[in-house]
């Protein structure tokens, strides 16, 4: 777990958890948390194929190409211009691999979901960008909102009410994306600025958790009395739910506890230390003082 605290703010913590799962002989997920110029950077990305070969995952590929390209960035570059020139970076570098029809991860594509997570004048503000079917969750006030809408075959029927919510779970189409990195020589990514408030918690995911924990059980687990353990119990719920698939999962929450980094919490003692010392040595003085002119 890490923080993010600012003084006057609100603190925001961190925690990530990403797990193969108890089916899959490797695991394809990929997460990342980590504080750059522009804010805090979350990714979650799901792909097929490479780690069992000896050649990194497109997911990973995926992490580290948004990754370098975000964290080489000035502090006041747009989020939003910034997350979509890093995704379509990454989906150019991507796309040569995944058309090799010798590669492993030949033509599946790779779904992710990035936040950058910052703290401005009113507030913190989180910007997020998604394809696939990676998600972003917010949940307020114990209430779980999704914020993405999947870019999946079923997605698309439910939305044009050609199939009910029912039936999702056991079409045939049930994971095929209409949108990913690493399929076209153009990439579509929804972008979307989303303010956080005091007791907000974000969590981001793959369909290794919300494919197989049902959101009201998400919302439950997700408001654990720490972010850290909220990341927890939602890996161990959907491993025990089967855990037939990879499990990415990063979540930050907006709290109003000021945490101090750990160089500025060793500042703080010893100037109490100096503090404490100086009253001592005034005491003395006080005491010798007394004692002196008493003889």
């Amino acid at each position: 777990m890490s923080d993010l605290s600012i003084p006057g703010l609100p603190a925001i913590l961190f925690a990530e958890e990403c797990d193969r799962g108890t089916m899959r002989q490797v695991n394809q997920d990929s997460v990342l948390h980590v504080g750059i110029g522009l804010g805090d950077l979350m990714i979650v990305a799901d792909g097929i194929g490479g780690a069992n070969t000896g050649v990194v995952s497109s997911a990973q590929m995926a992490v580290q190409l948004i990754h370098s390209h975000l964290a080489a960035l000035p502090s006041d570059y747009p989020a939003d211009k910034a997350i979509g020139e890093a995704v379509a970076q990454a989906n150019a570098k991507i796309l040569p691999v995944e058309a090799d029809p010798a590669a492993p991860q030949h033509r599946v594509g790779t779904a992710v979901v990035v936040a950058i997570v910052r703290q401005e004048a009113e507030g913190p503000q989180a910007w997020i960008g998604y394809i696939g079917d990676c998600r972003a969750y917010l949940i307020r006030a114990g209430r779980l909102q999704r914020l993405t809408t999947d870019h999946s075959a079923v997605q698309s029927l439910l939305s044009r009410s050609l199939i009910t919510q029912q039936e999702v779970f056991r079409h045939p189409d049930t994971g095929v994306l209409t949108r990913s990195l690493g399929v076209h020589p153009e990439v579509e990514i929804e972008i979307e600025k989303h303010p956080l408030a005091v007791g907000d918690t974000l969590l981001l995911c793959s369909d290794g958790l919300w494919d197989f924990v049902p959101e009201k059980d998400i919302e439950t687990l997700a408001n654990g009395p720490t972010v850290e353990a909220s990341a927890h119990n939602l890996l161990f719920h959907a491993l025990e739910a089967g855990g037939a698939d990879n499990i990415g999962i990063v979540m930050a929450r907006i709290t109003e506890t000021r945490i101090l980094p750990r160089k500025a919490a060793q500042t703080a003692v010893l100037k109490w230390l100096i503090v404490i010392f100086l009253l001592w040595v005034v005491g003395l003085g006080v005491l010798a003082y007394k004692t002196f002119w008493s003889n």
